[in-house]
């Protein structure tokens, strides 16, 4: 395993979790990104693994990410892990209700590549990059 940060990135649509991968191997901000299809799976991987950060969908078969969001605020060994919203969902009443659950930032899905980079970047560098001594 690299030094790089590692990434849990909980999201059900294969072409967007290529694209936030793609965008990540390009950029000067490197992480390891760990995938799930849905909260289930994101549970399952938790259990092997600690990331320093979770990126989550909302819109998700089994166990959506305001459900994953309830199960992480939830168990004290997760209450720890920062969880960002990266979804089309915009509406003002899930908005509020990620946030009252305990989301640390909800960001709404960039339709282009330059649109996620810029995104990327700003995770990166609030999350991340000021966020170095928590990771170590």
């Amino acid at each position: 395993m690299s030094n790089s940060p590692l990434l849990l990135v909980v999201e059900d649509d294969e072409d967007d979790r290529e694209f936030l991968q793609s965008v990540v191997e390009k950029s000067d901000h490197p992480c390891e990104l760990i995938f799930a299809h849905d909260g289930q799976h994101a549970l399952e991987i938790l259990r092997d693994l600690s990331p320093q950060m979770i990126i989550t969908d909302i819109n998700m078969p089994r166990m959506n990410g305001l459900e994953l969001l309830e199960r992480l605020r939830s168990m004290q060994q997760w209450l720890h892990i920062p969880v960002l919203f990266l979804t089309t969902s915009q509406g003002e009443e899930t908005v509020k209700e990620a946030y009252l659950q305990g989301a640390n930032s909800y960001i709404t899905k960039p339709s282009t590549q330059d649109g996620l980079v810029l995104i990327w970047d700003q995770i990166y560098r609030y999350w991340i990059e000021l966020n170095k001594t928590a990771f170590n």
